[in-house]
């Protein structure tokens, strides 16, 4: 048995903290991948629950599967997708859709005006993330869409902060002032937009002079972020599992995939039927390539080879070393002297956003 626990008084702990720290500021909640794998139906549920009915995802099939669930709460595509067929999806379904370049918002207006409905849209500006988005420098370009626009109502203008997680803030700074200057552009042509918002979670948590009308935040209810914890937020998500088998090895006996593990005296090892397959030992890779970057990897890699890196689990409260390869279903764990039998209960402390989203998740 398989299945991802969600403390559910955790997670509302957790957003309060955020409402509380936003304080007047709208709060448009990012739920994207399967709701950073807290499953996207019960989290989005319990934030609204909890007061906030703004959500956000990163595509449209995510999207589409939001608004079936028929749920109190507008819902922002962020995808800036110029793909007809699925802004007529975006539509018909009633989801607030990113525009971020003129030939976007052609296609939503001519949607629109073929369902003979209002469009309603946020604007995407690329201030330097380089991905959805009309550039920070085509001041004009953005103003004419909006004038040239007769179906479409912009309920809000939105950018992406790419290093917001860093600890030197020049790129943050260069990125907000850009967005700052289309915001006074449009403002000084009479262009009135009810909501900017440029900060993710890593921002939400440094940047306060920054929230603007909105702050557009997913990882920072989880607790599993990428900057210091400042405001004592609870980490959320933990898999269960339990122990399948118990067996008594030789010294000299190799264990797992490669041999990678020969034990070193008589030992007992427990069976838990969680692997790769599952997200244990998943990670995301490191896919920077600038030269100090390469250098830091270097120097972390020398560092961990003297550290005692082995993956660690619990069981009945204690935790024990995995040993030899982790495979795609099981992993094996040292439990030598200890009092551990099958059908122990085993916590693995897995980011949600990587275990396998057939997993169950569970609002305990």
């Amino acid at each position: 048995m398989k299945v991802l626990e969600i403390n559910k008084e955790d997670l509302e702990y957790n957003i309060n903290l955020v409402k509380k720290r936003a304080k007047d500021k709208k709060i448009i909640a990012v739920v994207k991948g399967n709701g950073y794998g807290l499953g996207l139906k019960e989290f989005s549920k319990t934030l609204i629950k909890s007061g906030i009915s703004d959500l956000a995802v990163s595509s449209v099939e995510e999207a589409i599967e939001l608004a079936s669930f028929k749920l109190n709460a507008r819902i922002l595509c962020l995808e800036a997708t110029a793909v007809e067929a699925e802004i007529e999806k975006l539509i018909e379904n009633n989801i607030i859709v990113s525009i971020g370049s003129k030939k976007c918002a052609e296609t939503v207006e001519k949607v629109a005006s073929k369902a003979e409905k209002k469009a309603h849209a946020h604007l995407a500006i690329d201030t330097g993330f380089s991905r959805y988005g009309f550039f920070a420098t085509e001041k004009e370009a953005v103003l004419e869409t909006i004038q040239n626009s007769k179906k479409i109502y912009f309920d809000g203008v939105f950018s992406h902060l790419s290093t917001a997680y860093f600890q030197d803030d020049f790129y943050v700074r260069k990125q907000y002032s850009l967005f700052l200057d289309i915001k006074k552009y449009l403002e000084e042509n009479d262009v009135k937009i009810p909501i900017y918002h440029i900060c993710n979670s890593s921002a939400f948590l440094k940047y306060e002079d920054m929230y603007l009308d909105a702050v557009r935040v997913g990882s920072v209810f989880s607790g599993r972020i990428s900057v210091k914890n400042n405001i004592g937020l609870k980490k959320i998500g933990m898999l269960k599992s339990n122990v399948v088998e118990i067996k008594e090895i030789k010294k000299g006996t190799p264990v797992g995939y490669s041999n990678s593990d020969v034990v070193k005296k008589d030992t007992k090892i427990a069976i838990i039927p969680v692997g790769y397959s599952d997200g244990f030992n998943i990670e995301i890779t490191d896919d920077t390539h600038k030269f100090v970057d390469k250098l830091r990897r270097t120097k972390n890699s020398c560092t961990a080879f003297f550290k005692d890196d082995r993956k660690k689990v619990t069981i009945n409260g204690k935790k024990y070393n995995i040993i030899g390869k982790i495979g795609m279903n099981h992993s094996t764990v040292d439990v030598t002297g200890e009092d551990v039998e099958i059908n122990d209960e085993v916590l693995l402390d897995i980011s949600p956003m990587l275990v396998n989203s057939k997993i169950r998740r569970e609002y305990i």
